[in-house]
This record gives structure tokens, C-alpha cells and sequence, in this order.
């Protein structure tokens, strides 16, 4: 008897598994791919996205899928490149934003999904990249963090001093080398808030950075958005 409850638990588990596989199937074969937009250009902006539909990224260099629970998000997708503005060649970098306010304003909180295509260095690699690299800053500590069945490490910041020309108080560079030389990067995230959160993923073995800030939201309201973010990330899938 103890044998065939050992067998039954089993079979159980494995039938579970299965109906989770034909879920995230099904959820693969309905979702809706995200408008494409370069949203750091004057002509960037999101679109509306509806409560309860599954959302793709066709763009992304890994399958990624996305269910808001709410009304009120909106999204974009686009792929970033060695020339500024029109994606240009190699290397190359997906993106994905989901925001809070008027789709075509200035975001009242901000969720940035980016990754490379190439290979990317490990979690903590690139956390140490992002916490030391540049100025205009401070971060507190980096604390481990879990997304689903994605592991990684977060850190909380705030922008401290004044703001560049272009209104942005640091730039993130988390996979391109070091340079001495002024230029563009493909994988730069421009901070245009005074607070953020940054989340570093092991998705697959590929490094995922999340970048979740206030943008044009007062700083004081930024906790509530917080939760609002941890509720639509842990919607977050990235089916094989």
C-alpha cells in the first residue's frame, strides 16, 4: 500500500506538471505581441493594455509573457541597436516597458524589461557593474530577490545631484564594456525619476535586468507603485 501511495503522489505530480505545460501552451498561443515604439525618442509611447490578456514581446531575445491584473497598464516593445534612434546592427538588445498614466505622457511609473541577445555575464557580474559604474546615484543594500522560479538580486536607489541636459540623473550600462570614450550604448537605461528599483534575474542562463522607477510620479507615491509593479512582475513568464 505505502508503494502504490508513493506511485499515486508521483503520477499526481507528473499529471500537475503536465496541465501547467498545456497552460503556458495555450497562454503562448493566445497572447497578444506588444506594440513596437522606441520610447526614449520623441515620438515613443505606449499603448494601452487590457486586464487579463496574456502579452508577448516578439522583439525580446527570450520568450517572455505578461498578464496584467489591472486596468490602468499600458506597454511597448522595441529593439535597440549600434545606431541611436533606428536600431542599427549589432549587438543588439530587447526591450520592454510597462507603465502607469497617459499612454502617450510622461509615465507616472515605469517598468523597463532588457536583455541581450549575445551572451550576457552572470547576475552578480552585472549587479557589480551596475552599482559601480558612472555617477549620480546612491543604491542601498542588494538583497537576493525571486520572480516565480527566476532567482536574482535587487537593489533599491535614489538620484542624487543634479540632473544632465536631458533631464536623466545616471545612465545604467549593464552589458557593454567599460569605455573611456563618449558615445552611445545600446543597453543604456537613462533614470529619469528620482527613485528606483533595480532587479537582476537568472532567466535560462541568460541575465535579465528589470528597471521599475517613478519617471514623472512624486517620489512620496513611489512605495504604492511598487506594489502595483511586484503585482504585474510576478505575472512575468519566460516560457522555454
Amino acid at each position: 500500500m505505502k508503494a502504490l501511495g508513493r506511485f499515486t503522489i508521483v503520477t499526481a505530480l507528473i499529471a500537475a506538471q503536465l496541465s501547467f505545460a498545456a497552460s503556458d501552451a495555450a497562454t503562448s498561443a493566445k497572447a497578444r505581441n506588444l506594440p513596437q515604439s522606441y520610447l526614449f525618442t520623441p515620438a515613443g509611447k505606449m499603448t494601452p493594455l487590457r486586464s487579463g490578456v496574456a502579452y508577448r514581446a516578439s522583439l525580446f531575445p527570450v520568450a517572455i509573457r505578461v498578464t496584467p491584473r489591472e486596468p490602468g497598464w499600458s506597454g511597448a516593445q522595441w529593439r535597440a541597436g549600434n545606431d541611436y534612434f533606428r536600431g542599427g546592427g549589432p549587438p543588439h538588445y530587447g526591450w520592454v516597458h510597462l507603465g502607469r498614466g497617459s499612454p502617450a505622457g510622461i509615465p507616472q511609473g515605469l517598468i523597463s524589461i532588457m536583455t541581450a541577445y549575445a551572451a550576457t555575464p552572470s547576475v552578480a557580474a552585472t549587479v557589480n557593474v551596475l552599482r559601480t559604474r558612472g555617477r549620480g546615484a546612491s543604491y542601498e543594500a542588494s538583497t537576493p530577490v525571486a520572480l516565480g522560479a527566476y532567482s536574482g538580486i535587487q537593489f533599491d536607489g535614489e538620484i542624487v545631484g543634479a540632473k544632465n541636459s536631458d533631464h536623466t540623473g545616471h545612465y545604467f550600462v549593464p552589458f557593454t564594456p567599460r569605455s573611456h570614450a563618449a558615445r552611445y550604448y545600446p543597453d543604456e537605461y537613462p533614470v529619469y525619476g528620482d527613485v528606483f528599483r533595480v532587479i537582476v534575474l537568472d532567466v535560462h542562463g541568460k541575465t535579465v535586468v528589470v528597471y521599475v522607477e517613478n519617471v514623472g510620479l512624486p517620489r512620496r507615491q513611489f512605495p504604492a507603485f511598487l506594489v502595483k509593479a511586484e503585482g504585474i512582475l510576478k505575472t512575468l513568464r519566460f516560457p522555454r
